[in-house]
């Protein structure tokens, strides 16, 4: 057991040795995570911003984002991150760390437009994203956390997104709901699309979209020029949840 800990500890340190070495703007795409907060908070309860949770606000009937993450292909863990982040900031990235990390440095006004789209800021979660994925970005933190914010904006106001937000608290079927994905995005692209489902007190519902976009990023009125085919449709099934806030 001692030795198989050893290893373990080793393998650790060999990986974030590796994240320090990583060179900002060496990725293939970005992946655009974005999660639907009442499920997160099913099973997250007392996160700051589950508990503050409310049917009105914002990431009760719109996708928030998780994050913007530049990526690598064939990298299914997302290990590319950390573009020149110290040990010491590394050492702090855990959830119940986050709020230790350096402030990003971005300013007051998109700080506010984030706190709107990303609940988790409640738990400093865009210090987490800053540090392990918009260091690789080469771009600021006010043009990294901008851009994402619009995303999810677009997400929002297009036919994908009222789609979502006028079905929260019923049951809608996998084809309608990439039905409304091409409606949003042309025909043909539900395969640019991964749907991912969790169970919520025995019924699946949607936890979280993501998309992946190409290494330049473009205007949020530019969105499906971005948009590159998914890794995996996921894994909701024929229907699913759309789940309400408490």
């Amino acid at each position: 057991m001692r030795i198989t800990a050893l290893f373990a500890v080793l393998l650790l340190l060999g990986a974030a040795s590796a994240r320090a070495d990583a060179v900002a703007g060496q990725f293939d795409d970005y992946l655009l995570a974005l999660s639907w907060e009442p499920v997160f908070c099913a099973g997250k309860p007392d996160k700051p911003e589950c508990q503050s949770q409310t049917p009105t606000r914002f990431d009760a009937t719109h996708l928030a984002l998780h994050g913007l993450w530049p990526d690598r292909n064939n990298d299914p863990r997302h290990s590319y991150g950390y573009c020149g982040v110290d040990s010491g900031t590394q050492s702090e990235d855990s959830p119940g760390n986050w709020c230790n990390m350096p402030p990003t440095g971005m300013s007051s006004a998109t700080q506010g437009t984030l706190s709107r789209v990303m609940p988790g800021t409640q738990s400093c979660l865009q210090r987490h994203e800053w540090y392990k994925h918009g260091t690789c970005s080469g771009l600021s933190a006010d043009a990294y956390f901008s851009a994402a914010a619009s995303y999810v904006d677009a997400m929002g106001t297009n036919a994908f997104g009222r789609y979502l937000s006028a079905h929260v608290g019923q049951t809608v079927d996998l084809q309608s709901t990439l039905d409304a994905f091409e409606t949003a995005f042309g025909p043909g692209t539900r395969s640019l699309v991964s749907l991912t489902c969790a169970d919520v007190q025995g019924s699946s519902a949607l936890a979280g979209v993501d998309l992946r976009l190409s290494a330049t990023l473009l205007p949020a009125t530019q969105l499906g020029q971005m948009l590159q085919p998914a890794a995996s449709p996921g894994n909701c099934p024929a229907s699913f949840l759309i789940d309400p806030a408490p």
